[in-house]
């Protein structure tokens, strides 16, 4: 049998390798997740343009605007109603409690450990009330073509905030 002994040239990609791209100024990969709950994800290349986050008396809703790589805007939206807040805090809420309960039978007068992990992950809020990786509520992705388009389908504020950047230079060196 042989062996193949020489290495690949520099600009030969390994063969299985993952193949990396340089991006546009200021743009990366973006991965969100989108459907009920946020179960998959939908990926692209881009910069955050804006955001936006409203209230009601029915839910909240968080709105990000990106620019891809071709131009194009995609809208974002993660719809949460209150009714489903109370359900995930009410079973986060159970869980840290049974957690809590079994540290504190495994511990003894001389080992506070279990405890103090504990102590150390309810620290992290987002995940006691069960907004960490699994998530709740709608997410949805919609991509259009112009800022006229987009006018409509965001809040009044964050389309002003996209509009000017897209409009004006990400940065710029003043001669001052």
């Amino acid at each position: 049998m042989d062996i193949d002994m020489q290495k690949p040239d520099a600009d030969e990609p390994t063969p299985g390798a993952l193949v990396t791209q340089d991006f546009p100024e200021g743009m990366s990969r973006v991965e969100l997740r989108v459907g009920p709950g946020g179960g998959r994800t939908q990926s692209f290349v881009g910069r955050l343009l804006a955001e936006s986050q409203q209230v009601s008396k029915v839910g909240t809703e968080v709105v990000n605007v990106y620019l891809s790589r071709k131009g194009k805007f995609v809208v974002h939206r993660h719809y949460i109603e209150w009714a489903d807040f109370q359900q995930a805090t009410k079973l986060a809420y159970h869980t840290a409690k049974d957690e809590f309960i079994v540290a504190r039978r495994n511990s003894d007068q001389s080992d506070f450990s279990p405890i103090t992990n504990w102590v150390k992950e309810f620290k992290n809020w987002r995940e006691m009330l069960g907004l960490g990786k699994d998530g709740y509520g709608d997410f949805t992705l919609d991509i259009v073509d112009t800022l006229e388009e987009l006018r409509d389908r965001i809040p009044a504020k964050a389309f002003r905030t996209a509009a000017d950047v897209v409009a004006n230079p990400a940065s710029q060196d003043l001669d001052i």
